[in-house]
C-alpha cells in the first residue's frame, strides 16, 4: 500500500490492486442508470475532472470513465446542473474525517465539507462503501466523492 497526503486526509491505497479492480468493471453508474440526468452528465464528463483530479484519479488506479454513480442535485441559477458522484479505491483513510463528506443539505443545493478544485469541482474522501460496485467486495475501500456544476447538453427535457 502506498499513503498519500492530501489536505485534511492520509489515504492507504493499492493502485495497482484498484486497476485490476476497474479492468473488471465494464460500465459507468451513470451508464447503468439511464436516466435523462445521468445520461447528460455521460456526455459532459470529459468536462468534469481538471488535469490534477485526473493525476490523482491515476495515482490511485482509478478510471475516471467508471465513476460508481452520480447524483443529479438540481438546476442551478447559473443554468449549470449540479451534480455529485463518487468513484471507490482499494484503499483506507488513515488520518481526516471518515464520515461521508458530499452530503447535500435537505432542501440545498449545495455540498459540504468538499475542497475546491477549480471551475465549480469539489472533491473528498470518506469510508463510505454503501454505493460500490460489487467487484469492491471483501476489500478495504475508500469513496473518492466530487460535486461538479455542468452544462445541460442533453436533448432531452431539462430539470429544473
Amino acid at each position: 500500500m502506498l499513503s498519500f497526503d492530501f489536505d485534511k486526509w492520509t489515504i492507504r491505497s493499492d493502485p495497482d490492486l484498484t486497476r485490476e479492480v476497474y479492468a473488471s468493471i465494464d460500465t459507468s453508474g451513470a451508464e447503468l442508470c439511464g436516466c435523462e440526468e445521468c445520461f447528460n452528465f455521460a456526455a459532459v464528463r470529459h468536462l468534469v475532472y481538471t488535469p490534477e483530479i485526473l493525476n490523482l484519479l491515476d495515482w490511485f488506479g482509478v478510471d475516471p470513465l467508471l465513476e460508481s454513480g452520480v447524483r443529479h442535485r438540481g438546476r442551478l441559477d447559473s443554468g449549470l446542473h449540479l451534480y455529485s458522484g463518487w468513484f471507490h479505491l482499494v484503499g483506507e483513510i488513515t488520518a481526516g474525517p471518515l464520515t461521508p463528506v458530499a452530503a447535500a443539505r435537505e432542501g440545498e443545493k449545495s455540498i459540504v465539507s468538499l475542497i475546491p478544485s477549480g471551475d465549480g469541482l469539489q472533491f473528498g474522501f470518506s469510508t463510505a462503501r454503501g454505493n460500490a460496485p460489487d467487484e469492491f467486495f471483501g476489500l478495504p475501500v475508500v469513496q473518492f466523492e466530487f460535486c461538479a456544476e455542468l452544462p445541460w447538453v442533453s436533448n432531452g427535457p431539462e430539470p429544473a
